[in-house]
C-alpha cells in the first residue's frame, strides 16, 4: 500500500517534470522561430523591450551569481542522496521507518539548501563601503 503511493508520487513527479520541460522547450523553439523569421522577411528585429526575459526564454542567461548556482547544485545533490538513502534503508534493508525517516529528512535538507540557492543574492552587486 505504502509503496504504491510512493510509487506513485515518485512517477507522478517524474511526469510532471518531463511536461515543464516540454513547454518551456517549446516556448524557447517558437521565440527562436519568430526571430528566424522576422530576419527572413528582410526585417531587423527590434531590440527586445525586456532583453533579460528574452534571454531568459531562450536560455542564454547564466545563473546571476556562482554562489547561488552552488547552493541550487548542492541541493540537488542532497535530495538525490536523501532519495537513494530512502530507498536503500526501505527496500533493501526493510526498515520502512528508519529509511523515511533519513531520506526524508535529506530531502527535505536539499530542498531547503535548493530554495536557498535560488533566493540568493547577486554577488556582482557593489557592496557598502566599497568604491
Amino acid at each position: 500500500m505504502i509503496a504504491g503511493l510512493f510509487l506513485s508520487i515518485v512517477v507522478g513527479g517524474m511526469v510532471l517534470i518531463a511536461l515543464t520541460l516540454n513547454g518551456r522547450q517549446r516556448i524557447r523553439e517558437l521565440a527562436i522561430q519568430e526571430r528566424i523569421a522576422l530576419i527572413e522577411k528582410g526585417l531587423v528585429p527590434s531590440p527586445e523591450v525586456d532583453q533579460a526575459r528574452f534571454e531568459t526564454l531562450v536560455g542564454l542567461r547564466r545563473p546571476r551569481s556562482r554562489k547561488a548556482a552552488r547552493y541550487r547544485s548542492a541541493g540537488v545533490s542532497l535530495m538525490g542522496l536523501g532519495g537513494a538513502l530512502m530507498v536503500v534503508l526501505t527496500f533493501a534493508a526493510g526498515v520502512f521507518e528508519v529509511g523515511v525517516g533519513i531520506g526524508g529528512g535529506l530531502i527535505l535538507l536539499g530542498v531547503a539548501t535548493f530554495i536557498n540557492g535560488t533566493f540568493a543574492g547577486d554577488d556582482n552587486l557593489p557592496r557598502p563601503g566599497t568604491p
